[in-house]
């Protein structure tokens, strides 16, 4: 075996030798690199891997709270378009939604899941799905009215006045006011609404007129106008409870249920006791999809010796139970 001498301290160095045993200086001509570790040999190879696993993971969802096809507690279904929002899908915590808030806050996840079948698809299913489900808040306001005692009347009959015939002056706004309610009850709902306006633009801080014009608007369907008349009221008479409670459930038929939620919270700040306002921000809570403040309502409510409907109990208890479901494709038993 051949010795050189190393150029910085002059020690033998063999041939072999890539750097000076005495200095460690590198020896010219050779590479002087250390071999690698086996950690240090696959800690690139694992990175990579990971990352691949990673970007893998977009094009997927991951669904769990199912019984696959192979009788496994977790499916995958191919995204639509890369992305890692909502890569799992918890297939019975979606179910137990009502259908809007499922669409609303895991929209990939319900497409996901009907494409796998575990939830129906088509605009059939998801109509008759919100039609049942305004048929199931309608029927528990209804049964709730009956708790509180309170007979359904027309809405003709609600119509504000505050001024008999003899105190009017025909071109005041308690005039025109005075025949806006005659027209409605006649079903004149066009020309009822203009004599409301005139009123209002006789007197802008005349309340009874914007009441009475945001009934005739929720008659013949105009949710918007009677939201922002039922607003107008609420400037001049910031404490009237009922404006609250109604534009809160007119929010609530227009799906804004964040609006309806503080409407009935601001009544609730007026009359901490008002039963119609607590299941009226309960309902909305649920349509959001949150349970846990639904039942927190519904609890004061029951506080109150008030009985809650109890399809409505029944909805909020399958809400809860979501997290120990699975749910089947159809025909997979």
């Amino acid at each position: 075996m051949a010795v050189t001498e190393c150029n910085r301290c002059r020690g033998a160095v063999s041939d072999s030798d890539e750097n000076c045993p005495h200095c460690g200086a590198c020896i010219k001509g050779r590479t002087g690199k250390r071999r690698k570790r086996w950690h240090e040999r696959t800690s690139v190879t694992l990175c990579v891997a990971a990352a691949l696993a990673g970007v893998a993971l977009g094009f997927i969802h991951i669904i769990t709270g199912v019984k696959s096809p192979y009788d496994l507690p977790i499916d995958v279904v191919r995204r639509e378009s890369f992305g890692y929002r909502e890569m799992f899908v918890n297939a019975a915590r979606i179910q137990a939604l009502p259908f809007a808030a499922a669409k609303r806050k895991y929209p990939l996840g319900v497409a996901a899941l009907q494409e796998r079948g575990y939830i129906p698809s088509g605009h059939r299913f998801e109509a008759r799905m919100m039609a049942e489900q305004r048929e199931s808040v309608e029927t528990w306001q209804a049964e709730f009215a009956e708790v509180l005692g309170r007979t359904q009347v027309p809405w003709q009959d609600q119509l504000q006045e505050h001024v008999s015939d003899a105190e009017m002056n025909p071109e005041d706004a308690q005039a025109y006011n005075h025949r806006g309610i005659a027209l409605a009850r006649q079903g004149e709902y066009a020309a009822a609404l203009a004599e409301f306006s005139r009123a209002i633009r006789r007197d802008p801080t005349f309340a009874d007129a914007s009441y009475n014009r945001a009934l005739v608007h929720i008659a013949i369907g105009n949710l918007g106008p009677a939201a922002s008349d039922f607003g107008n009221v609420l400037t001049i008479r910031p404490e009237f409870v009922e404006v609250y409670l109604r534009r809160g459930r007119l929010y609530a038929a227009m799906n804004e249920h964040d609006k309806a939620i503080a409407d009935f919270t601001r009544a609730l700040d007026t009359d901490p006791r008002c039963a119609e306002a607590l299941f009226g921000r309960s309902l909305a809570h649920y349509a959001k999809g949150n349970h846990e403040e639904a039942r927190k309502d519904a609890r004061k409510i029951q506080s109150l010796s008030l009985s809650v409907p109890s399809g409505f109990l029944q909805a909020l208890r399958r809400g809860q139970e979501s997290g120990r479901l699975r749910v089947s494709r159809p025909g997979n038993h």
